[in-house]
């Protein structure tokens, strides 16, 4: 600090200085009397223009020292908030490393503890939240079989779906071959893409009723489902798509009804069904039946409800094979 200060005392000599040599360059270098020509005013003015000078030098000197103080407390807060930011990583690191180290654990008794960790730390962790939950969902991904197994399956499922009205609706969720018994996603809102690819569905129900697809995809690829109810009811949509891509249905019933028909949709379509086979089904499409579209795929003994009351409405489906007696409401046709 010693060594700033008298820089700027240097600087601020060099500018009095060199403001000075010009003025007397201005003014021709003149000549001043002697001492015994001034009288006493004259000698007090001089004097007050002395001391204003003298004062100018100080203030020079005890800006620089403020300045310069300011940038010290400046470059220490800094340095404290990178120190502060830095253990606080560390501290969540140390947690994401004791929760996986649970979740690998033989104990299914401290696996569990890890699954509830690991959200917790999720939860606290913005910025690397969804590491933590693709670790999560990467182990429902793993075949791992033994007592206690199911509980843990069943808590992370569970924690997901109680976070996904909230912080988590933003994620992505990929649960590729994952069997789900009875799952629940009613009511949750999704704004990340979420993934089923080659899961399977078990159980007595599979329940999105009430889901708000906010600007997600929510897919489904070559999906097997032994649930014998589907509820898709009342879905609400913004910018969000809901997607089977070669999807079976052998057996049960699919509800896609609306009462508010996909009205707040932005899409035309916002349901998609592509290369799917429905053999032995109920499906619902009352009050959306013309914003699902259907594309290469079977309807095989299949009844199609439609309760709509409103004027005669094409399907946008394209290339469906209709067999075994599979008809449609008598005021829907296809394009």
């Amino acid at each position: 600090m010693a060594v700033s200060v008298v820089g700027w005392l240097g600087v601020a000599v060099l500018v009095a200085g060199g403001a000075a040599g010009g003025l007397l360059w201005f003014l021709g270098w003149p000549q001043l009397p002697a001492s015994r020509q001034f009288d006493v005013g004259q000698l007090l003015d001089l004097l007050k223009i002395t001391l204003s000078v003298v004062a100018g030098f100080g203030g020079v000197v005890l800006l620089a020292v403020s300045y310069r103080k300011q940038r010290v407390a400046e470059d220490e807060h800094a340095l404290a908030v990178q120190r502060a930011d830095r253990e606080v990583v560390q501290k969540f690191n140390e947690r994401f490393g004791s929760a996986a180290e649970q979740l690998a654990n033989e104990s299914p008794a401290v696996r569990l503890a890890g699954v509830y960790a690991m959200a917790g730390l999720a939860d606290d962790w913005a910025d690397k939240r969804q590491v933590c939950v693709d670790v999560l969902c990467g182990y429902l991904r793993i075949t791992r079989e033994g007592d206690g197994e199911i509980e843990v399956r069943e808590a992370i499922l569970r924690v997901i779906r109680d976070r996904t009205t909230g912080s988590w609706s933003a994620l992505d969720f990929d649960f590729t071959g994952v069997t789900m018994e009875n799952a629940d996603f009613a009511r949750r809102r999704f704004a990340g893409e979420v993934l089923f690819v080659g899961a399977e569905f078990a159980g007595g129900k599979v329940d999105f009723a009430d889901a708000f697809l906010q600007s997600s995809s929510v897919a489904f690829f070559r999906c097997r489902f032994t649930a014998p109810v589907l509820d898709f009811r009342q879905l609400d949509f913004a910018f969000g798509r809901l997607v089977f891509d070669r999807c079976d249905f052998t057996d049960l019933e699919l509800d896609l009804s609306s009462r508010r028909g996909y009205g707040s949709a932005v899409l035309p379509a916002p349901v998609l069904a592509e290369n799917c086979r429905f053999e032995r089904c109920r499906v619902d499409l009352s009050g959306v039946a013309g914003r699902i579209r259907l594309t290469g795929g079977v309807l095989d003994t299949v009844t199609v409800v439609d309760q709509d009351d409103d004027d005669e409405i094409a399907l946008p489906w394209q290339d469906v094979e209709l067999r075994g007696g599979t008809a449609l409401p008598s005021r829907r046709a296809i394009t």
